[in-house]
């Protein structure tokens, strides 16, 4: 079994669409009206519309993607304007991150794994 799609609902498409192409450095395109696609190593992100904002729980689920260089990303993210509350950490568990919420809040953690 393999993940294939996740599905973030929105009322800002445009602002999510173009939020998500900044961040992961890839097209988002409308493949039918309405619905757009980002893929990412085999792993579609699919945005659609709703009419009602859905409030996001902070400790809630959110997105990770593993990156090679972490304090690489931190800074070209910083330096295309998405806010990150604080520097890369390196936890316990050999694991060096940086997390941020999208425009509606998801949560988004860029992470690398360290010896």
């Amino acid at each position: 079994m393999r993940l294939k799609c996740i599905n973030i609902v929105t009322t800002c498409l445009a602002e999510m669409c173009g939020f998500y192409a900044r961040v992961l450095q890839a097209p988002c395109t409308e493949i039918v009206p309405g619905r757009f696609e980002i893929t990412v190593q085999g792993v579609t992100l699919v945005f659609t519309h709703t009419s009602v904002k859905t409030p996001v729980n902070p400790d809630s689920c959110g997105l990770e993607f593993e990156v090679e260089n972490v304090d690489e990303e931190y800074k070209r993210l910083i330096g295309a304007g998405v806010r990150i509350d604080s520097p890369p950490v390196t936890y316990p568990w050999k694991a060096r991150a940086i997390g941020f919420r999208d425009p509606d809040g998801n949560h988004i953690d860029f992470v690398q794994f360290v010896q």
